[in-house]
C-alpha cells in the first residue's frame, strides 16, 4: 500500500510540474513565433528533443534495447507521434495567430475529451472528493475565460482542433505505456516528429528566415517542452488515471498568466485571480484526498 501511495503522490507532483513546464513552453513559443514559422519551430525543437534524449538515453541502454518493442509497443507508439504531430502542428500554427492567454485556455478543450476517452475506454472513475476537486477545476476554467474575448479567427479554430487531437494523443499515450518505458516513448515519438517536420518543411520551400533572433528561444523550448514537460507528463500517466491527470492539467492557464505578468508585465484581472484559485483548489483538494484516503486505510 505504502508504494501504491507514494507512486500517487509522485504522480500528482509530476503532473503538477508538468503544467508549470507545458505554460513556460507557451510563452517561450509564442516569443519564438514572433520571428519563426510554426514548421520551422517544431522542426528545430524536436530535433533539439531528439538530441539532448540521445545523449541521455544512448549511452545507458545502447542503442539496441532502446529500439526492441513489442509489436503492440509500436504500435501504440505510432499512433501517438501520428496524433502528437497534428495535435502540435495545429496548436503552434494557431497560437501564431492569437493571444498566448486565449490559446492556452481555448487549449484546455483537451480536457473533456481525454476524461471521457478515459471513463469510455479504460474505466476510469473518480471518489466522491476528487468529483467535487474535478467541478471545482472546471469551475476556475469557466470563471478565467469569461475575461477573455473569443476569436472565431483562423487561429482560433487550429487551436481548437489541435485540442481535440492532444485529448485523443493523451488516451493513446496512457496505453502505449503499457507497453513502453516514459522516456523510450517520448524518445522515439520526438524522432519521428522530427523527421517527419523536416520532410514536410524541406517540401514546403520554407527558409530560416527569422531564426538568428530568436534561437535562444528555440534551444529553451526544445527542453522544456517536448522534453521537461512531456517526460514529467508522462511520469505521472504511468503512476495515474488518465482522467485525474488531465483535470490536474487545466493549472497550465494560471501559470501561463503568471508568467506572462512576470516576462510581459501583464497584470492578471479580478475574475482571472478568482477562477485561478478556484482552480488551484481544485487540484489541491484532489491531491489531499489522496492523503484522506491513505490515512483511512
Amino acid at each position: 500500500m505504502n508504494n501504491v501511495d507514494g507512486s500517487m503522490r509522485a504522480g500528482y507532483a509530476f503532473a503538477v510540474t508538468s503544467s508549470m513546464g507545458s505554460a513556460l513552453a507557451v510563452v517561450i513559443g509564442k516569443w519564438n513565433l514572433e520571428a519563426v514559422s510554426p514548421l520551422l519551430l517544431n522542426c528545430l525543437i524536436f530535433s533539439i528533443a531528439t538530441i539532448l534524449l540521445s545523449g541521455v538515453l544512448l549511452p545507458f541502454r545502447g542503442i539496441r534495447k532502446t529500439f526492441t518493442l513489442t509489436r503492440r509497443g509500436w504500435l501504440w507508439l505510432s499512433l501517438f507521434a501520428a496524433s502528437s504531430w497534428v495535435a502540435l502542428w495545429a496548436f503552434w500554427a494557431g497560437v501564431q495567430q492569437m493571444d498566448p492567454s486565449l490559446a492556452a485556455f481555448l487549449n484546455r478543450s483537451e480536457v473533456p475529451v481525454a476524461i471521457l476517452l478515459g471513463m469510455i475506454f479504460l474505466k476510469e472513475r473518480f471518489n466522491r472528493t476528487e468529483i467535487l476537486g474535478m467541478l471545482l477545476s472546471i469551475a476556475g476554467i469557466v470563471i478565467m475565460r469569461l475575461t477573455l474575448r473569443i476569436e472565431y479567427s483562423t487561429g482560433f479554430y487550429l487551436v481548437l482542433l489541435g485540442s481535440l487531437f492532444f485529448g485523443i494523443t493523451e488516451f493513446v499515450s496512457k496505453i502505449a505505456l503499457r507497453h513502453v518505458e516514459p522516456v523510450v516513448l517520448a524518445y522515439i515519438r520526438g524522432m519521428f516528429m522530427a523527421g517527419v517536420f523536416w520532410i514536410v518543411f524541406l517540401g514546403s520551400g520554407q527558409g530560416f528566415d527569422g531564426l538568428g533572433e530568436v534561437w535562444p528561444g528555440v534551444i529553451a523550448l526544445g527542453f522544456t517542452g517536448p522534453v521537461l514537460a512531456r517526460l514529467l507528463y508522462l511520469s505521472a500517466l504511468k503512476r495515474m488515471a488518465l482522467s485525474k491527470v488531465a483535470v490536474i492539467s487545466q493549472s497550465q492557464p494560471v501559470y501561463v498568466i503568471l508568467i506572462a505578468f512576470l516576462a510581459l508585465g501583464q497584470l492578471p484581472t479580478f475574475r482571472e485571480i478568482t477562477g485561478g484559485i478556484c482552480l488551484t483548489a481544485g487540484c489541491l483538494l484532489m491531491i489531499m484526498s489522496r492523503q484522506v484516503n491513505r490515512g483511512r486505510s
